[in-house]
C-alpha cells in the first residue's frame, strides 16, 4: 500500500514537473506544431504517462501506452535510449531528433527535448513535430 502511494505521489509530482516544462516550451512553440510529452522510468525506460498530442500524432491512446518501452515506437531505439541515458546521467536537457512510428506502421519525425528528474525518479520528455 505504501508503495503504490509513493508511486502515484511521483507519477503526480512528474505530471507536475512536465506541466511546467510544457509551460517553458510553449514559449518557443509554433501554431502549426503537434506537442507530445512523455515521462518514463530510468530504470525500465517505460512510459509511466504520455498525453499532450500523442494520439493525434501517433494514434495511440495513453492507456496503450502506458507501460510499453520506447523501442514499441521508436525505430532505432539504441540510438535514442542512448541519448535519453545521457539526460538521465547529466542532469540536463538532451536534444534529438528521431522517427516515431504510429498505429498504422508509418513513421513521423519529432523533435525531443528531454530530461531526468533525480526527485521524482523520472525522465520528463517533450516533442514537438508538423501538424
Amino acid at each position: 500500500m505504501q508503495k503504490e502511494l509513493t508511486s502515484n505521489l511521483k507519477l503526480t509530482i512528474a505530471k507536475l514537473e512536465l506541466k511546467q516544462l510544457e509551460f517553458i516550451d510553449k514559449l518557443s512553440v509554433r501554431h502549426n506544431d503537434y506537442v507530445i510529452r512523455c515521462i518514463t522510468c530510468p530504470d525500465t525506460n517505460k512510459f509511466l504517462a504520455v498525453n499532450g498530442d500523442w494520439e493525434k500524432v501517433t494514434d495511440f491512446k495513453e492507456v496503450d501506452c502506458v507501460g510499453k518501452v520506447w523501442a514499441d515506437f521508436i525505430p532505432e531505439s539504441e540510438k535514442v535510449l542512448d541519448k535519453i541515458d545521457r539526460s538521465n546521467k547529466d542532469g540536463g536537457f538532451e536534444s534529438f531528433i528521431c522517427d516515431v512510428r504510429k498505429k498504422d506502421g508509418t513513421c513521423t519525425s519529432v523533435d525531443w527535448k528531454s530530461k531526468f528528474f533525480p526527485e521524482i525518479n523520472a525522465i520528463v520528455t517533450i516533442g514537438r513535430t508538423k501538424k
